[in-house]
């Protein structure tokens, strides 16, 4: 039987301050900060030299890295070092993840989605991606580094896999088209029905409160390594604010997860 896992949630952090070793004209790295705009991209002008690294505004707890909507081939490796100092990140760093294939096998090159899991949280001041074994001008949308939030049980038994047409389209009274191009967006539904209290209080609760209607999440809603992983990857806002329901038994919560992703 396939492997099967929870879905996996992180809420992006502030990058910081961002620098680059190559980046072409009018595509900074910077724009990896930009986690609600997946049409601002990083490219560089080749495979050389291909890094990037920032400093956040204070210390950081770090347990999960992705690199979103990227242009990998097989054979592109990324490489995540965490650190107190430039230097550390720039050397010899506390954690550094060495070089990880960013395309899972089966996973087809194009706008491939890759995310990594640190066993251990890590305190980073310092961030650096390094990508190589990339043949050609690199590009990605996003970087998510943060927290990784797992929830102890499953969703409950039908989550729901949809789109969302930002164009619009009518009919005349005579069957003629009217419509009005727009973007198709993925959507997912679940619920998560089993929360203890403290799972609530310490994960979701302050998720809550910090994304609202406005805010973006990731989810990888099934992060076993395999060929649909991408097609199940999703950052946006959600379509409802998330709200935790009493369940018969006490202290314990269900959620609705209603989530809108801008991720091609």
């Amino acid at each position: 039987m396939a492997e099967r896992r929870k879905p996996i949630f992180a809420v992006p952090l502030d990058l910081g301050a961002v620098a680059s070793g190559n980046e072409a004209a009018g595509t900074p790295a910077k724009h990896l900060n930009r986690a609600k705009s997946v049409g601002l991209v990083w490219r560089t002008t080749s495979g050389a030299n291909a890094w990037t690294r920032g400093q956040f505004a204070a210390p950081r707890s770090i347990d999960f890295c992705a690199l979103l909507a990227t242009n990998a081939a097989a054979g592109t490796k990324l490489r995540l070092r965490l650190g107190a100092t430039q230097a550390e990140v720039d050397g010899v760093a506390p954690y550094d993840s060495g070089p990880v294939d960013i395309l899972l096998p089966g996973q087809t090159p194009g706008s491939a989605h890759s995310h990594l899991e640190i066993e251990e949280p890590q305190a980073a001041t310092w961030w650096r991606i390094d990508v190589t074994g990339h043949t050609g001008p690199f590009e990605a949308a996003i970087l998510v580094l943060g927290r990784k939030i797992e929830p102890s049980h499953f969703y409950n038994f039908d989550p729901e896999f949809s789109v969302q047409d930002l164009g619009t389209l009518q009919l005349s009274r005579w069957g003629v088209f009217d419509e009005a191009p727009g973007r198709v967006l993925q959507t997912v539904d679940f619920t998560l029905g089993w929360q203890s209290e403290d799972e609530f209080e310490t994960q979701w609760r302050p998720v809550m409160k910090e994304l609202g209607e406005r805010g973006v999440i990731y989810c990888s809603f099934d992060p076993a390594p395999n060929q649909y992983r991408n097609g199940r990857t999703f950052l946006g806002p959600m379509r409802k604010a998330p709200a935790a329901k009493g369940t018969r038994k006490p202290k314990t919560y269900s959620q609705d997860f209603s989530l809108l992703s801008i991720l091609p």
